[in-house]
């Protein structure tokens, strides 16, 4: 009896959730339909509602696979080098961040002030800062640079991975640090150097902490990444955005199927994070492999899936290859000079005042009061009292 209750209250539940969201949605959907077909009928009309949902629905599917624009080219086009531009800059962007933001991690992690300051405070000015700011102030700001150095590809890719650099930096320092300390000690017991015991000991174990973390920020990066569509990037929403402007009588149509291919490209990642966790708590991840070798060639192909999909947005070719290769070198080029100038902005002013308050505040330290010492005792008398 009870089991048929739960069974039925979960039904309703259901039926409920489907009824609210369904009615909801046709609600939005008919709404964007009047506004596109200007349509006086009053959209609180269930057959308003159900004419606009379907008249909407109709459009949708023909935007999608039989529109073109004046000149006969297919609406998909434009989304597809759309989505291919968001992969090139996403999958080249994200092995750019991480291995940043490991170089971030050690310098961090260092005794040496001049080199753990600066790049502390690259992390915590990139952190407190809006990414959007950050975009155009390199691309803006630095207009005074060659346009081969400074073009909306390079600027991208910086903005991109300088970002999240400073994530990825915490994220690898919170994975060293959720390792045990004797493993550390151990290796430098059995006589390994700093860096073997980097390579063989703590990076394996590191790795798939890190990892589901990792693949959310790779997920939030392909949502970020639309506001390069601002320097003039034809990515996904630049596409959608221009499309809309063009034939407005499809503008809902146009941000319907952007929306549904930023959906496709976030829900595989998302259940490649959940599986990973998953085997990360049964302990079964990556048993008998090399996890620094392999993490090294997962960011290498990373980095030539963002390569082949560039090139299939302008149209795949020898030339293309090699053009975007060059670009490539320019735009890892212009974001290592980035890192290094912000880390000397901001890094050097702070280990200056950090230097010269030190010995203020050494000297400041009040100096423990001496402890008297007992007067000695008379020859022939004991000093303890009775």
């Amino acid at each position: 009896m009870k089991k048929s209750l739960a069974s039925l209250r979960f039904l309703a539940m259901f039926v409920g959730i489907i009824v609210v969201f369904g009615l909801g949605g046709s609600l939005i959907l008919a709404a964007f339909d009047k506004q596109e077909t200007q349509s006086s009928a009053p959209i609180f009309n269930l057959g308003t509602i159900f004419q606009g949902v379907a008249h909407f629905l109709q459009t949708l599917i023909f935007v999608a696979f039989a529109g073109t624009n004046h000149f006969g080219t297919p609406y998909w086009t434009f989304f597809l080098k759309g989505l291919a531009t968001t992969i090139e800059f996403c999958f080249i962007s994200m092995p750019l961040a991480l291995v940043a933001g490991f170089i971030l991690t050690q310098m961090s992690q260092t005794r040496l002030r001049i080199i753990r300051l600066p790049a502390r405070a690259l992390v915590e000015f990139i952190r407190n800062t809006p990414l959007l700011v950050q975009m155009l102030v390199i691309y803006f700001g630095l207009s005074f640079l060659p346009h081969w150095l400074n073009n909306p590809f390079s600027a991208g890719i910086a903005t991109l991975t300088i970002n999240y650099c400073a994530y990825e930096c915490e994220n690898l320092r919170a994975g060293l640090a959720a390792i045990d300390r004797g493993q550390h000690e151990a290796a430098l017991t059995l006589g390994l150097g700093r860096w073997e015991t980097l390579r063989l000991v703590l990076l394996p174990q590191m790795i798939p902490i890190s990892l589901p973390t990792v693949i959310n920020d790779f997920i939030y990066m392909f949502k970020d990444s639309s506001i390069l569509s601002l320097i003039t990037v034809l990515e996904l929403t630049a596409q959608t955005i221009g499309l809309g402007r063009l034939f407005g009588v499809y503008s809902w149509q146009f941000f319907t199927l952007g929306a549904l291919l930023y959906l496709a490209l976030s829900l595989p990642l998302g259940r490649l994070a959940r599986i990973v966790e998953q085997r990360l708590r049964s302990n079964s991840f990556a048993q008998g492999r090399d996890m620094t070798t392999l993490a090294g060639q997962t960011l290498g192909a990373s980095v030539v899936v963002g390569w082949v999909f560039g090139a299939l947005a302008v149209g795949v070719s020898l030339g293309a290859l090699a053009s975007l290769f060059g670009q490539m070198v320019v735009a890892l080029l212009f974001t290592f000079v980035l890192l290094v100038g912000i880390m000397a902005l901001l890094g050097l002013p702070v280990y200056a005042i950090a230097a010269l308050i030190r010995p203020l505040r050494r000297s400041g330290r009040a100096r423990p009061p001496a402890i008297p010492q007992p007067a000695s005792a008379p020859a022939g008398v004991s000093g303890i009292k009775l």
